[in-house]
């Protein structure tokens, strides 16, 4: 009974699992063993996989904490960074304005020294041309002076030993004040350029002392990258994350980039200064030597000469001298005038070049006129002698009641006479000195349109540079503006500092907060380690066992696909039983059919042999017989679902007990027959 239920319990089970052919009987231990086994293997992976289902959530609920923690850590880490690019961001600023206000400075303290320099050239080339204009002023007045209107000349006496003419030498001059001043602006020039190298040093010394701190802190940052380094070397593997990493990294590498830009940059601006304080040393040395050339030059310089007017024996009248010393004085007071309108023009400026040369022009064409008016008086002076000479000569012809007179007339002649050579003479010497001052005159006029081509290009030149002075003055002024609005700036900057030094004192501490309670963290985080790591032992020996019921599943997949094979061969053998079973059970049944038609001649031999054993024993009472037991009858066939491999013994048996009645009922049947 237990086996039959075995069998329909396993029948049911592969029905279950989808396999519908019936189940052979010769394979229902095995296939109940096998299937027990899977049973087993499920049971264990479920719990297997309800154990790791919990371990991953415990593990997600740690690294939920982590991340947590993580997450607040980076979030100090970048804000912590942030402060710091926002610092050095500022800092950075802050050099750049101050770098930028200290060359504005420089180069405008530069133009304007630039400009007070040739300022001071310009007015010492003004005091230079007005040097040489009174110079050939003197030299005017001088032929002016030596000439002598008087006489007449009737013709010009050549070969005649030329009067005497006292020379005398004009004393050496003292320096020019224009010398002075670039004498003095050089020595000014030279104290500038000393305070500018002292200034050149001092920067030069703050350059150094920020390249110092700049490598302190280039080496503090390599310290900060060794602790963070060590840091990350000593943090355990799982905690730490790449992208943090990398983004610590690039930053550090950024600031060690600035840090390194702002060396050069330092480098490059103490270059930059020591190239321009030698320039400056150079420049400052060919100023001193040129100087130095130029006072030499000055006090080697000849004495000026001038032709002094000579003593005439017979002067003319005294008026005609007067008034000659007032139109020379009136010249003397119109080039005062002039020079002193120039002067006020070069000192001032701002008058006008054209009313300048127009002046000029006035001058000269003034000079020349009176110069042609003395030529003029003199030339009708001598016409008016001839013409005396000529109306006495008529009257001592016509007359001679003025012979006396004549005669008379004929010694003042003769002392006329001598006059007139003297007076030839000294008209032959005047026109010496006219051609020489002709020829001074045109040398002095191509002086003075030099000059004046000397003195326009001067002005344009110093109207250009007052222009320039004039942008210098504004530019000066805009850059003393910027330079108020970049203090403005660096007020507001240094105000900017000081809040951002306070919250950098207030992030500190906050810093030093969460250092603590990242301390903190970090005592947890290392209970969760050690929890971590016991829950990876737990989970190592998990998988481990994982892996062992794995292998076991995969060799129960190894062998449920053999048992599977197995299956398909016993399916095809339980098929061919069950074509052999029915063919056994038509046989069987025709078998039945026959044991039930023996059995009814059995039993009607049985109940025959039993009459005849009565009949016998009526007849003969000594008669023996055999008893018949039920025991000799043959048992049923057994039922078909005992054992599949009986169907064929169950057979062979049924034919040896249907051979044995049949022998038994010949044997009756002839022993009834034997009898009578």
């Amino acid at each position: 009974m237990s086996i039959a239920a075995d069998y329909a319990q396993l029948q049911r089970q592969l029905y279950l699992l989808g396999y519908s052919q019936p189940l052979p009987e010769d394979g229902v231990q095995l296939v109940s063993m096998l299937l027990k086994d899977m049973q087993a293997s499920l049971d264990r992976v479920k719990e297997l996989e309800e154990s790791s289902v919990k371990l991953e959530r415990e593990e997600r609920t740690s690294r939920a904490g982590n991340e947590k923690l993580r997450s607040e850590l980076h979030a100090l880490r970048t804000e912590n960074n942030s402060m710091r690019t926002e610092v050095l961001n500022y800092t950075r600023e802050l050099d750049k304005l101050r770098r930028e206000a200290r060359s504005e400075a420089y180069k405008t303290a530069k133009a304007v020294d630039d400009l007070k320099l040739e300022n001071l050239r310009i007015r010492a080339e003004s005091s230079e041309n007005m040097r040489r204009f009174d110079e050939c002023q003197k030299r005017l007045q001088a032929v002016i002076d030596g000439q002598d209107p008087g006489g007449r000349v009737p013709q010009i006496v050549q070969n005649r030993r030329p009067l005497p003419v006292e020379r005398t030498s004009i004393a050496p001059e003292p320096p020019q004040p224009a010398i002075i001043d670039l004498v003095d602006l050089s020595s000014r020039r030279i104290n500038a350029l000393e305070e500018e190298i002292e200034i050149l040093e001092t920067k030069l010394q703050t350059a150094s002392s920020e390249l110092n701190a700049a490598r302190l802190e280039v080496k503090e940052r390599d310290l900060e990258i060794m602790r963070l380094n060590s840091e990350f070397k000593g943090a355990d593997n799982s905690i730490r994350s790449g992208d943090d990493f990398q983004n610590t990294v690039a930053r550090l590498n950024d600031q060690i980039d600035y840090l390194h830009e702002r060396a050069e940059t330092l480098e490059r601006e103490n270059k930059e200064q020591r190239e321009q304080f030698h320039k400056e040393k150079e420049e400052l040395r060919k100023r001193w030597v040129q100087t130095e050339n130029e006072r030499v030059r000055l006090s080697d310089q000849p004495a000026i000469t001038s032709p002094v007017s000579p003593a005439v024996s017979n002067a003319s009248s005294t008026a005609e001298v007067e008034r000659l010393r007032a139109e020379c004085a009136n010249i003397k007071s119109l080039y005062a005038q002039t020079r002193d309108q120039l002067q006020d023009l070069l000192q001032s400026g701002n008058s006008d070049a054209r009313q300048a040369r127009e002046q000029a022009k006035s001058t000269e064409s003034s000079l020349r006129q009176q110069l042609e008016e003395a030529q003029r008086t003199s030339a009708d002076k001598v016409a008016r002698l001839e013409s005396q000479l000529s109306e006495l000569q008529q009257q001592a012809a016509d007359s001679s009641a003025f012979r006396e007179l004549a005669q008379s007339r004929d010694r003042e002649i003769t002392q006329l006479k001598d006059q007139l050579q003297q007076s030839q003479r000294k008209i032959t010497d005047l026109e010496a000195q006219m051609h020489s001052a002709r020829s001074n005159a045109t040398d002095a006029r191509e002086a003075a349109d030099a000059c004046k081509a000397q003195y326009d290009a001067t002005l344009s030149e110093y109207k250009q540079l007052v222009e320039q002075h004039r942008k210098l003055d504004r530019s000066l002024k805009q850059a003393v503006s910027e330079v108020g609005s970049l203090k403005k700036q660096l007020d507001e900057r240094d105000h900017k500092l000081s809040n951002l030094a306070r919250r950098c004192d207030e992030y500190r501490m906050s810093h030093k907060q969460n250092s603590s309670e990242l301390r903190s963290c970090r005592r947890t985080l290392e209970n969760y380690k050690s929890d971590l790591s016991t829950l990876r032992d737990a989970h190592d020996n998990i998988q481990q066992e994982l892996d062992r019921l794995r292998d076991e599943l995969a060799q129960a997949v190894r062998l449920r696909q053999a048992v599977e094979m197995s299956k398909d061969d016993y399916k095809r053998q339980l098929v061919k039983a069950m074509n052999e079973n029915d063919s056994h059970r038509s046989l069987i049944d025709h078998l039945q059919a026959e044991r039930r038609a023996l059995r009814v001649q059995v039993k009607a031999q049985f109940h025959l042999s039993q009459r005849l054993e009565q009949r016998l024993e009526s007849l003969d009472p000594n008669y023996a017989h055999e008893p018949i037991s039920a025991d000799s009858i043959p048992e049923p066939h057994p039922p078909l679902p005992r054992r599949a491999a009986s169907r064929t013994s169950s057979a062979a048996h049924s034919l040896r007990s249907f051979d044995n009645i049949a022998k038994e009922n010949e044997d009756s049947s002839a022993s009834t027959i034997s009898l009578p």
